[in-house]
């Protein structure tokens, strides 16, 4: 038996929908593909998507604890740093390089707190 995906969710829950999608949508830059009353679901990249929905709808609830961190790779995390210093993101962390495996990353939170990771392998592990 050949099992096969066709992508990839994860879903965050927050208390304001409406800051969240500006920060997916217009800071981060992610393309909407799904947008329902209580959801919306952003496109990071192909196969790979962020789903946002609101505090009394979905599944689960927003909780102050957030025990999950969305790692994002790009290709040029300099151009990634400009872009969202420029659109008055902290960072959380700066940017830091490490050996193994050989990558540069950062660190920011989304407005509820959610840790994201900006991630790029100067030489890839894989592939």
């Amino acid at each position: 038996m050949n099992l096969k995906s066709e992508g990839q969710i994860t879903f965050f829950y927050y208390n304001d929908l409406q800051k969240a999608e500006n920060f997916y949508g217009t800071i981060m830059g992610f393309e909407k593909v799904i947008d329902v009353s209580f959801a919306k679901v952003f496109k990071i990249s192909e196969g790979a998507h962020i789903g946002i929905v609101n505090s009394t709808d979905g599944y689960l609830r927003p909780s102050g604890d957030k025990p999950v961190m969305l790692t994002i790779i790009v290709e040029n995390i300099e151009a990634w740093l400009r872009s969202l210093t420029e659109k008055g993101i902290k960072l959380k962390e700066e940017l830091v390089t490490r050996k193994n495996p050989n990558m540069t990353t950062m660190i920011i939170n989304d407005p509820e707190n959610y840790v994201i990771e900006i991630l790029q392998f100067n030489k890839k592990p894989y592939g």
